[in-house]
């Protein structure tokens, strides 16, 4: 793909008076898709979804880049407060509203990190209401969710999990003066970096892109039609441990894509059919 053709960046103006970036890929479709990105990366990688969503006229599709996150954020790594990417999206949807009157079924879609933020949503006192749908794509919940490994030696990410519990404790007691603290590294490969990731994550940044511990009662919120899909090959996650999962909490639909890892679903034509054949039952 060109970077010719890739939408321009455009922005929106959050409660704190900031202007944050996203793309839009039009569509002439009355559903919204906000698509968003993994704990690492900003929206960029997530262009083949957008694209084939967009070209399909399945829905217009919103790749918002977080606070924190792109080639100009304001604190790469960093956010304001715990929950802030709540508001931010709330705004983002509000920003959207406003122009495209016409875009009347929203959909909260995530990949990876981006799922769990997506699944925060369905806690969302005031925009919960209006989310139409939720598409999630091998997406991750809360560290104590039966679909992580107890440990993943291939991954680059590290957290402290050390420091992790000290804050914790500080911010149970209502001290959050630390929590800019770097808590979680990634040591991606120079040669497999191409300059706009997010490499070094706050302890703020990195509990807004979680659930809470108590992630059952993010999952039985979700009411809205919900569509779960991981990779057959899958290596961040425990595939097998979403189906069960969302069964003991949701009526979701959860689906296998054959030969898929966790970025490949992205790009995976059987992925497309399934997003497909979802949107068009919406």
């Amino acid at each position: 793909m060109s970077d010719r053709d890739l939408p321009p960046v455009q922005t929106y103006n959050a409660r704190d008076g900031r202007s944050l970036c996203y793309r839009l890929y039009p569509a002439n479709s009355n559903k919204m898709v906000i698509l968003l990105h993994g704990i690492s990366e900003d929206g960029l990688y997530l262009r083949p979804l957008a694209d084939f969503l967009s070209k399909r006229g399945l829905a217009q599709v919103v790749v918002p880049d977080l606070r924190g996150y792109g080639m100009h954020p304001i604190r790469r790594g960093d956010v304001e407060y715990i929950g802030q990417y709540d508001d931010d999206i709330e705004d983002l949807t509000n920003w959207l509203r406003q122009r495209f009157s016409s875009a009347d079924k929203l959909i909260i879609a995530g990949h990876s990190g981006g799922g769990a933020n997506a699944i925060r949503l369905a806690a969302h006192r005031k925009l919960a209401k209006d989310i139409g749908g939720f598409l999630l794509l091998a997406p991750s919940i809360h560290p104590e969710a039966p679909i992580n490994h107890k440990k993943d030696p291939w991954s680059t990410i590290r957290i402290d999990s050390r420091k992790v519990a000290f804050l914790d404790a500080l911010n149970v007691a209502g001290i959050r003066f630390l929590n800019h603290w770097i808590v979680m590294r990634n040591d991606k490969p120079l040669d497999r970096r191409h300059g706009r990731e997010t490499l070094e994550v706050s302890y703020r940044l990195l509990m807004s892109r979680f659930t809470k511990a108590k992630y059952a009662r993010y999952l039985q919120a979700m009411t809205q039609p919900t569509l779960v899909l991981v990779g057959e090959k899958e290596e961040v996650h425990i595939p097998g441990q979403y189906a069960p999962l969302f069964a003991q909490h949701t009526q979701a639909k959860v689906a296998t894509i054959l030969d898929a890892d966790h970025d490949g679903i992205l790009s995976n034509d059987g992925t497309f059919q399934e997003v497909e054949s979802w949107l068009k039952a919406l």
